[in-house]
């Protein structure tokens, strides 16, 4: 199989148009057709389905599409990580995390990591978790820190660092669970493991926290509302252990049997350099007391 072949198929098959694929591969239009027609006398088979008026794969072509694109996109990793070290002639981690891990975990772990590894040059993105896995496939990152998710992706590793339970945090006092129950309870319903943490406690003590605030979004602004008592939250540890340490946040109670850890996601090309080793290797000794 010729490269040259597949990565013009590929870019026609990703544009659904041979004029879009022929102005980003800057060749004219006939020589696309004409080389998707010789790719195709080379595998002796059809990808293009051309009795339709749009561009639409066959179920080879479409077979062949996904592998083109699994291809490309380790391509693009290694252009973009020879490119890093020449600009740089030293080792360097690009590290994505979402809100919840990040905002909470982010700056210990870095601060330990850079005095462990002074040689390793970091640089830390937060966002959204769909849109730092985008990055990290495109090779834009190379670890991602997230909260606990079921990744199905044969071309990603997923390493689960470390569980902890959920606990009810609050800057006030309280002598009952039940009066803990009058005030608004702070959720995240798009969570199922806060849904889980807040029925564990519901069952236990036989109370129902009526007023319930929905946020979705940042955790400093989650935890912003528990410090001007707004309401009370139901968080895992990990994400409330500096506030509960300097006891800024009172623990209620730790459910212990609903965790949620947090993961590190790689791309399997990327495992054995030495930078993501030894960062891996310092996340998994990483402990946070509780």
């Amino acid at each position: 199989m010729d490269l040259h072949y597949l990565k013009i198929f590929y870019e026609v098959a990703k544009e659904k148009s041979f004029t879009k694929a022929a102005s980003k591969l800057y060749i004219n239009q006939s020589a696309v057709s004409i080389q998707v027609k010789k790719f195709e006398e080379i595998l002796n088979a059809k990808l293009f389905d051309r009795s339709s008026k749009k561009i639409k794969l066959t179920y080879t072509g479409e077979a062949l599409y996904k592998m083109a694109e699994d291809i490309f996109e380790k391509v693009k990793r290694a252009e973009k990580e020879i490119s890093r070290i020449i600009d740089l002639d030293r080792a360097k981690i690009s590290i994505g995390a979402t809100s919840v891990i990040g905002e909470p975990l982010i700056p210990r772990l870095m601060k330990g990591f850079s005095k462990a590894h002074e040689e390793i040059e970091y640089e830390i993105t937060i966002g959204d978790k769909n849109w730092l896995l985008k990055l990290l496939k495109e090779g834009d990152l190379d670890i991602l820190i997230i909260d606990e998710e079921h990744i199905n992706d044969p071309n990603l590793e997923v390493i689960t660092i470390e569980r902890m339970p959920y606990v009810l945090v609050s800057t006030k006092e309280y002598h009952s669970m039940e009066s803990v129950a009058k005030d608004p309870l702070i959720t995240r319903r798009n969570i199922p493991n806060n849904n889980e943490a807040i029925a564990a406690i519901e069952d236990k003590y036989r109370i129902t926290f009526n007023s319930k605030i929905n946020i979705n979004g940042s955790l400093e602004v989650i935890k912003g509302m528990v410090r001007e008592e707004i309401g009370n939250v139901i968080l895992p540890y990990y994400s409330v252990h500096k506030e509960i340490e300097k006891g800024e946040f009172k623990v209620i109670y730790k459910v212990n049997d609903v965790k949620d850890g947090y993961q590190v996601v790689i791309t399997k090309d990327k495992k054995s350099l030495i930078q993501i080793i030894k960062f891996i290797n310092f996340i998994q000794d990483y402990k946070i007391q509780y």
